[in-house]
């Protein structure tokens, strides 16, 4: 199996068999065919199948542990040359279906595995994801096939399975019950299970296609299962679905509050904490958000500007803004580009919204020297930046505000608590270069890591253009800037590379084409699917490229494009 894009543990596969080949999420029987299970005992001429499930002993997820160790030793000796598939059924102790899946994998080469009893795991929310996440991590080329209702097919794949088996669905059409989207609450009279299950998976497909399958798993029919089983992947296996996560490129909807904690919003926290460091300035600035992006061509945020200038003046240049928001919790303005997301407002914050918040506004605040912070808040963002200002121990000067933040009560009241602050902020040119070589850095520290900002847009550095901006380092491009988005010239990463050492990708050949998966000798393991990584051969930067794998899976897999290559060096 290739895979061809991912959102989270899903991804678009291709699967070559032979003469055949198929597309990935597929269903049994109607994209490829499997042997019928337990085959060993009732063999048939294999050749007519696409896939062989090798000869199993069926065990039940609440087989006893003892039972379950005789079976398991006798199946790892049998002899799988024979077989393309291998047949794993679910069980409560995850650790030891484990070890017997590495005993397996450690002498044999399969290219799909069967999980059963899933019909049972599923009601087990939490060793659902860890048997996934487990199977998947093991090997990124395995197929991982199961037998599940159609309304599973979107949070099952987007949890890493592949395909699914359709022949329990005959069982549905025997007593003449059909499928709708509303199932299993309502049951309509016929036998379309088949065919509820061809245009799910086919939905499935087009989801990944554009990027939207978490929106088809919040959106789906929902179960108590489904709803327990991505609490669980959400709170407690965040990392997995991060690390398959594409970079965000389009705006993001926040609709339920399953969205909450999308991996997106995981990813951004982590950001500010690890990637964010605050520039020079004089003065703290604490805002609410807006609902027009980028904030600062928001009416509310352009009165704020308004009313620093006339306070300020010059000394703008001197000030650095810090915007809290739900679920993002802070955006420095130097990322509000980066901030695609839209949500439900009401007004409402709830606890987990404003604890989580205020956490990430405590840690970002510790990273200030001993400067003012002024915070211009109303309703819930007041005491999120209460709650941080204890948790930080830095103290928070709270505008009066009233009627809203952008009344003019509020704006004059903004401006007279700066005002009586009797901070003397002249701003020269030097400043204001500053501020405009730290507002394009801090976009390459987002994707790259502190230091890689500095390193494509030294002090020294020459910047062309108006609108999209080119950046020249001793007379050599670096990389170009506009809103927000970036492209880096293979001397830029090469810059990176050597201040950073990450977002590589090395190899020991002369490079071609794209990069392979089986040409990768090592990986950052902080790349992710569709981020720009740097080919390294002996520690030269050879090219430039987008990640089609997270790193960890580039190390690995077997198969498949690894990084398709865009500048050569």
């Amino acid at each position: 199996m290739e895979i061809l894009k991912h959102e989270g543990p899903g991804r678009l596969g291709l699967v070559r068999l032979k003469d055949k080949s198929f597309r990935t999420p597929a269903l049994v029987n109607v994209d490829f065919t499997l042997s019928p299970f337990n085959s060993y005992f009732y063999p048939k001429d294999f050749s007519e199948y696409d896939f062989n499930l090798a000869p199993s002993i069926p065990i039940s997820f609440y087989t006893p542990s003892e039972i379950v160790e005789k079976a398991f030793s006798r199946l790892t000796n049998i002899d799988y040359s024979n077989f393309n598939a291998f047949y794993l059924p679910a069980i409560r102790d995850v650790e030891r279906l484990e070890r017997f899946l590495d005993e397996i994998l450690a002498n044999n080469s399969f290219d799909a595995v069967y999980l059963g009893n899933s019909k049972i795991l599923v009601k087990d929310y939490r060793r659902f994801v860890q048997t996934l996440r487990m199977i998947r991590e093991k090997d990124p080329n395995l197929m991982i096939i199961t037998d599940l209702e159609p309304f599973f097919y979107p949070l099952a794949v987007y949890l890493g399975v592949d395909a699914f088996d359709t022949r329990s669905l005959k069982l549905y059409d025997f007593h003449k019950k059909a499928f709708t989207m509303y199932s299993p609450l309502l049951w309509e009279e016929g036998e379309n299970s088949l065919e509820f299950a061809e245009k799910v998976i086919s939905l499935v497909r087009k989801a990944l296609e554009e990027g939207k399958l978490r929106y088809l798993v919040e959106n789906f029919f929902y179960t108590q299962s489904h709803a327990g089983i991505l609490r669980i992947a959400d709170k407690e296996h965040s990392d997995y679905l991060e690390k398959y996560t594409p970079i965000q490129k389009e705006t993001v909807y926040f609709i339920s509050d399953a969205s909450q904690s999308r991996p997106e919003v995981k990813r951004w926290h982590q950001r500010v904490i690890e990637r964010f460091y605050p520039p020079k300035a004089e003065l703290l600035l604490l805002f609410p958000c807006s609902a027009k992006k980028p904030y600062s061509r928001s009416r509310s945020h352009t009165l704020y500007r308004k009313a620093l200038q006339e306070a300020l003046g010059s000394g703008i240049y001197k000030i650095h803004e810090l915007i809290l928001t739900s679920p993002f919790g802070v955006v420095p303005r130097e990322w509000e580009w980066l901030a695609k997301y839209d949500i439900v407002v009401t007004g409402h914050w709830s606890e987990e919204e404003i604890s989580s918040a205020a956490e990430l506004l405590a840690k970002t605040l510790e990273k200030y020297p001993d400067i003012p912070i002024v915070a211009h808040l109303d309703e819930a963002y007041v005491e999120i930046a209460k709650r941080a200002s204890e948790m930080s121990g830095k103290e928070i000067i709270f505008v009066p505000v009233k009627n809203g933040t952008t009344s003019r009560e509020s704006l004059n009241a903004l401006k007279k608590t700066l005002e009586e602050l009797g901070l003397d902020l002249k701003a020269g040119k030097e400043d204001r270069t500053y501020r405009f070589y730290e507002n394009i850095r801090k976009i390459f520290d987002f994707y790259f890591g502190i230091g890689a900002g500095a390193a494509v847009l030294p002090d020294d550095a020459q910047i062309k253009g108006s609108r999209m901006l080119r950046i020249f380092v001793e007379g050599r491009q670096t990389g170009t800037f506009q809103d927000g988005v970036i492209s880096i010239a293979p001397y830029g990463m090469q810059r990176i590379y050597d201040a950073t050492k990450s977002y590589y990708v090395r190899i020991d050949f002369d490079l071609r084409g794209d990069v392979f998966a089986v040409g990768v000798n090592e990986a950052d393991s902080k790349i992710r699917p569709d981020d720009l990584v740097a080919v390294v051969r002996d520690e030269q930067v050879v090219a430039v490229g987008k990640a089609v794998l997270s790193g960890e899976e580039m190390v690995k897999a077997r198969r498949g494009v690894a990084v398709k290559v865009k500048k050569r060096a």
